[in-house]
């Protein structure tokens, strides 16, 4: 295997053609569903906007379980993975990626 390419489970991906990843405690699903469901919901001034914002990242911070899993996201041209770290070593495959 070559160095410029990470491979996770079946999936093969040259380190050149991932545009960006990060890592969340959120799955692909529920991050979808809650952007579907964001947008177009705050119709109204800067500042409410500004407050509904705060409030809502304290909450999330509130509500997340500290067990919870940590999910690795990888944008490589049109496509998006997403494994958990059931799935993946996550520090292993960061440390490929940030190479």
């Amino acid at each position: 295997m070559s160095e410029s390419v990470v491979e996770i489970g079946s999936v093969q991906l040259k380190i050149g053609d991932v545009e960006k990843f990060w890592v969340d405690h959120e799955s692909g699903k529920d991050r979808a569903s809650r952007l579907y469901y964001q947008e177009n919901n705050y119709l109204g001034s800067v500042f409410e906007l500004l407050v509904a914002g705060v409030v809502n990242y304290f909450l999330a911070r509130k509500n997340r379980n500290s067990s919870a899993k940590k999910y690795l996201h990888i944008k490589a041209g049109k496509n998006e993975y997403c494994f958990s770290e059931d799935e993946v070593n996550i520090n292993e495959v960061l440390g490929k990626l940030k190479k």
